[in-house]
């Protein structure tokens, strides 16, 4: 299949899946389309749970290339003649694109197999919106020998244009944590608050608490975001309740800042809620995901690699979340952002919209980054 083939089929194999979007670990048919795409053009591969690693090439100099699978619970409104055929889920991050480029990538490596001089595993990977991310499902079977010297990913932008990609050394996504917990009390009418203990009080001091961690406790020149969004307690005017749930996100590009962010919550938030006579209750330990952190002699293979592909631009940290970070934490590599925005337009509806549609002229640009990246990688 010569490469225009293979563009032509990036663009049906990306139709096909935008269609048939799948949310977190239920990528069921996703992974038997990805495992026939495979198997049509003589691709071994092995299946994880909902994912799947395949290998082109031999040889213990090995690199890896990883795509994401998973939809998200979005009902989709781009009036596109291939939209979601599931109501009220939908590929709204770009997903259905990373795949199809993926397969574009594997397709285009197996024709030239016996030149590759190594190994190139492709890695299928589900539930990268559902924490703790399907990375710590697959980390194990991509660590299998031959082990990787460099992983590689790349995710569609709706704020670059078609033509472009977004890379830096260092942090370049952020950890991405959840706050979840509850203030528990004692319920009482709401005229009478000598008789009770108001959780509601005590969850605003928290609040309010959390964020002097990010304002009073850092140093200001590190980027930090911890967000309070979902806050339920009571069902009436006249009623203190029991029981106030509180929900939130923190999001920086440190991981010892990340620490000790939540050690400061575990630490003080119980004697706060006991001012007010209430309880703190964590729902969970935390447990997301840390900070990407590119490697900067892999940044500077790709870069290489781009050279009359597209054009890069340094791009600043990003307070997004990506699984991806942990395969960062037990392998080098380089992840970068793909430009999907009309060239002719000024802007498009970003990630995780209802609206968002990326512009397909950027799957062969996108392929041929992938296989560009492999042989310089394989050979760096």
């Amino acid at each position: 299949m010569n490469q225009e083939s293979v563009y032509a089929q990036a663009v049906e194999w990306r139709r096909w899946l935008h269609s048939h979007p799948e949310v977190s670990t239920e990528e069921f048919r996703t992974q038997a389309f990805v495992a026939e795409v495979l198997e049509k053009h003589g691709i071994p591969y092995r299946t994880y749970g909902t994912g799947v690693i395949a290998t082109v090439g031999t040889g213990e100099r090995c690199v890896a290339l990883r795509a994401d699978m998973d939809a998200l619970r979005v009902t989709e409104q781009t009036g596109l003649p291939f939209a979601s055929e599931h109501e009220g889920v939908m590929h709204a991050c770009g997903h259905d694109m990373h795949m199809a480029m993926l397969l574009g990538a594997a397709v285009s490596l197996k024709a030239c197999e016996a030149e590759l001089g190594g190994t190139v595993k492709l890695v299928f990977q589900p539930s990268e919106e559902k924490r703790p991310g399907g990375a710590r499902l697959l980390l194990p079977h991509v660590m299998e020998p031959p082990v990787p010297r460099a992983i590689f990913g790349q995710h569609v932008s709706p704020e670059l244009p078609v033509g472009t990609i977004g890379i830096r050394e260092g942090a370049f996504f952020a950890s991405s944590d959840n706050i979840i917990f509850a203030v528990e009390g004692k319920g009482t009418h709401a005229a009478m608050p000598h008789l009770g203990s108001d959780p509601i009080l005590a969850s605003a001091a928290l609040i309010q608490y959390y964020q002097t961690i990010v304002t009073k406790c850092r140093d200001p020149f590190e980027p930090a975001v911890l967000s309070i969004t979902s806050i339920h307690g009571g069902t009436a005017n006249n009623v203190i309740p029991d029981r106030v749930e509180v929900k939130g996100t923190v999001r920086t590009h440190n991981d010892a800042l990340r620490h000790r962010i939540f050690d400061l919550i575990h630490e003080k938030s119980p004697a706060i809620c006991d001012l007010y006579g209430c309880r703190f209750v964590p729902d969970m330990p935390w447990n997301g995901l840390p900070p990407l952190v590119n490697t900067p002699e892999w940044v500077e293979a790709v870069r290489h690699a781009a050279e009359g592909v597209v054009r890069v631009t340094d791009s600043a940290p990003l307070t997004l979340g990506e699984d991806f970070a942990i395969y960062l934490e037990r392998l080098p590599g380089a992840f970068w952002t793909l430009g999907v925005c009309p060239p002719e337009q000024r802007e498009m509806p970003p990630l995780h919209n209802p609206r968002m549609a990326p512009d397909e002229r950027a799957l062969p640009l996108g392929v041929e980054l992938l296989v560009g990246v492999c042989r310089e990688a394989i050979f760096f």
